[in-house]
């Protein structure tokens, strides 16, 4: 018999905890990685001048062939060696490709190269964002994604249309699925081999058995499909895999059925999911790995259920910071079940973000999205929104608000490279009054955003060579309608977002500029553009008074609120539905997802008192530590801004002190934070509640902490894991919202 719940998960944790971090395979089951890694390189020089994707999927089902396996008593969920995403087999491959398409773009390669090296943009061909039809992956299984795929191929050689390209795409479909369904049998094989009457390893070889001939039949059969699905999506074919589903839609038919007939108890469906959690812990991708629960039915009701509450039990038992969950919430949100979830956060276990429905539908429906689809949204990534199973959208853009400010004062040459990434706006000397400067700014903005859009539209063109999408495009029906990659222009929306980092900061030191400059006359914008050259050095008093002023955004000043709305206004009118180079338009995004930090390290000093290289601020938060008038005035500031103009995503970043949400007052309040921001229509919102004085500690006494979590943009880490620097700036941020909160005295 197996082992209770309770003593299987304790006994197996360490295990599953080691299984992507330091595995162990049975050496007879394949060959050692870099065997595998020397011998695809060998197999693509021979393969050169076959169609792209013929050359993935033979290096595919080579790889499915050869890598070492695992069927292991202490894990419901089979074991690939293919494990480290830092070393994924394919990766020098498809950068070869990626610089060959790059050297045919010769006219925009070096303008990319030095947007990106000037820290103007962070840009590049994008993958990361697929997220595919899973109702058509547990409807037909693997073989009937390779039987449907079969079936369009035979109507194009019917009606004479199947031409050298299309026929490419199929036949790459073809040998990549058949691969996935050898694979399984090579899994179910070495299960009956090795299971010596364990009662596990034949539950996990019959599944295996199903799923090579037919769909799941039950709740543990769907959750080991989405598992390889997902291996061999991302941790094969190279195309991360954003979203593991509205896993309580999912599995609730499936579970009812099974709880109903008796197949399995609840306590049996918990341990699924437990040991499916766990799989992506092991795993223990940085930026996390989402799956999103709730949302609103036909009928207008929740569609929040038992599975909902369990899957939220479960994350919460594990306190582990991946998955990552996404909880759509609207009016119709169970108040017990909002109660569940911040309960967690003030606790620290805070790898949810909490969407708005309403602001979802305003924003999708915002580029022509219907309500329907704006209702059924996926959640990807970090918390974008899709439409589901006919929209496939990259971000292969990050735009920098802070660098045209810095390009301002310097002519459009960017001081810290020398490169001149943007326009000649003059010296400023002849910047004689806040409207010229302001301006000027939008110009080097604009003309950022003309660079972009130049760059992207050329190598978005040749994705399909980069990276052909053979696991993924089965799944996407119009993609196989179409005969084109699905993540190319396969599918019925082909979507590029441009992502944004650093309005707060931006607004802020514009709002400097104004008042000290202009207004004040404390200075001149010669002697401002000496101060920042000098990194404030000199200027003590001056950076001083100015970090010292509540003229920051996040502080719910209308003048400074509405500074950032007309920068966010002008971003959004030039990018949202422009059309792109794969038939379909751009969207903006509200997300900075690491590149507050990255770009701010390219960005010299700003008249907001930022000093050269510092973060900026990230998403549609206030720059650290600069939000001083409290929650309610921070959530004004985020509402001002129109949600519904960035139709990918638009996120607020939140930092509360733990005695502002201790007890049933406290969990009511953070409950009415959440709910006065989404009824603004306001999209997503995150939370980090801890105290300065916790996090010094930790900082001293890690031992202490190691389960102590960070909510660090789209995604949590162990506060353990982040650099010193990045600490300082959490701390920093963390003793500005104590004294937030502090009483004033009389």
């Amino acid at each position: 018999m197996i082992a209770t719940l309770q003593d299987t998960l304790q006994t197996d944790k360490e295990y599953l905890r080691n299984k992507f971090r330091d595995p162990v395979f049975d050496e007879s089951t394949g060959l050692e990685n870099e065997t595998i890694k020397s011998d695809i390189q060998t197999m693509a020089e021979e393969m050169k001048g076959l169609p792209k994707p013929i050359i993935k999927a033979r290096i595919f089902e080579y790889i499915t062939r050869q890598v070492r396996i695992d069927v292991n008593p202490r894990d419901w969920f089979v074991g690939f060696a293919c494990w480290n995403r830092k070393d994924w087999f394919f990766t020098p491959i498809l950068h070869q490709w990626r610089d060959e398409v790059f050297h045919a773009c010769s006219l925009t390669t070096p303008l990319r190269r030095d947007l990106c090296a000037s820290g103007a943009v962070a840009m590049w061909p994008d993958f990361d964002h697929s997220v595919p039809d899973w109702d058509a992956v547990l409807e037909l299984g693997f073989s009937g994604l390779r039987e449907r795929a079969r079936r369009y191929r035979r109507g194009k050689q019917t009606d004479g249309t199947l031409t050298e390209t299309a026929a490419a795409y199929y036949e790459g479909i073809e040998i990549t699925y058949t691969a996935i369904l050898e694979m399984i049998e090579r899994f179910h094989a070495y299960a009956m081999k090795t299971a010596d009457g364990n009662p596990r390893v034949l539950a996990v070889a019959d599944c295996l058995k199903q799923l090579r001939h037919g769909v799941p039949r039950n709740t543990f059969e769907v959750l080991e499909m989405i598992y390889l699905y997902f291996m061999f999506g991302e941790h094969i074919d190279h195309m991360q895999v954003r979203s593991l589903s509205n896993l309580d839609q999912i599995l609730q038919p499936y579970y009812k059925r099974d709880i109903e007939s008796g197949a399995f108890t609840e306590e049996r469906i918990r341990e699924y999911i437990d040991y499916f959690l766990m799989q992506y812990a092991s795993i223990n991708n940085y930026w996390g790995h989402p799956l999103y629960l709730g949302g609103t039915g036909e009928d207008d009701r929740s569609r929040i259920n038992d599975l909902s509450y369990i899957i939220l039990e479960e994350f919460d038992k594990l306190n582990i910071t991946s998955p990552k969950i996404q909880l759509k919430i609207a009016e119709n949100t169970p108040e017990r079940f909002l109660n569940v979830a911040l309960d967690m956060v003030r606790r620290n276990n805070s790898s949810l973000v909490f969407l708005g429905e309403t602001g979802i539908k305003r924003a999708m429906m915002s580029v022509g999205f219907s309500q329907e689809q704006a209702r059924e949204a996926v959640i990807s990534g970090c918390y974008e929104y899709n439409v589901k199973a006919r929209e496939v959208g990259t971000g292969p853009v990050y735009l920098n608000l802070l660098k045209p400010l810095e390009l301002v004062f310097n002519n459009g040459v960017d001081p810290m490279t020398g490169l001149p990434v943007g326009c000649r706006t003059g010296d400023v000397e002849i910047l004689t009054r806040f409207d010229v400067f302001y301006r000027a700014y939008l110009q080097q903005l604009s003309f950022l955003l003309d660079a972009s859009f130049r760059c992207v539209d050329d190598f978005e063109q040749y994705l399909r060579d980069i990276n052909p999408a053979n696991v993924f495009s089965a799944t996407i029906e119009n993609s196989l309608k179409q005969a084109k990659d699905a993540f190319a222009d396969g599918s019925v929306y082909n979507t590029t977002a441009i992502l944004h980092t650093g309005l707060a900061t931006a607004t802020d030191a514009l709002t400097a500029v104004k008042r000290w400059v202009f207004e004040k006359k404390e200075l001149t914008l010669m002697e401002m553009k000496c101060a920042l050259e000098e990194n404030w050095q000199g200027y003590e008093k001056l950076r001083r008074n100015i970090l010292n002023s509540k003229e920051k955004y996040g502080n719910n000043i209308a003048e400074v609120d509405h500074l950032a709305e007309a920068i966010a206004r002008f971003c959004a009118n030039r990018i949202n539905l422009r059309p792109n180079a794969r038939g379909g338009f751009y969207k903006a995004g509200m997300h900075s997802a690491r590149t507050f930090i990255t770009l701010g390290e390219k960005t010299g000093a700003t008249p907001d008192g930022r000093k050269r290289g510092e973060e900026m601020s990230k998403n549609v938060s206030p720059s650290m530590g600069m939000d001083r008038n409290g929650i309610t005035a921070l959530i004004h500031s985020a509402n001002r801004i129109d949600s519904a103009m960035y139709p990918t995503d638009y996120a607020l970043d939140v930092m509360l002190h733990p005695t502002t949400v201790r007890g049933e007052e406290g969990l009511a309040a953070l409950r009415t934070v959440l709910r006065t921001y989404l009824a603004g229509n306001g999209a997503s919102i995150h939370f980090n509640i801890f105290d300065a004085d916790t996090l010094r500690d930790a900082q001293k006494h890690p031992e202490r902490y190691e389960s102590l979590q960070v909510r660090v943009c789209g995604w949590n880490v162990r506060f353990n894991d982040l650099c010193r620097k990045e600490q300082e700036e959490y701390i920093k941020r963390a003793e500005a919202v104590r004294e937030s909160t502090q009483p004033e005295e009389p």
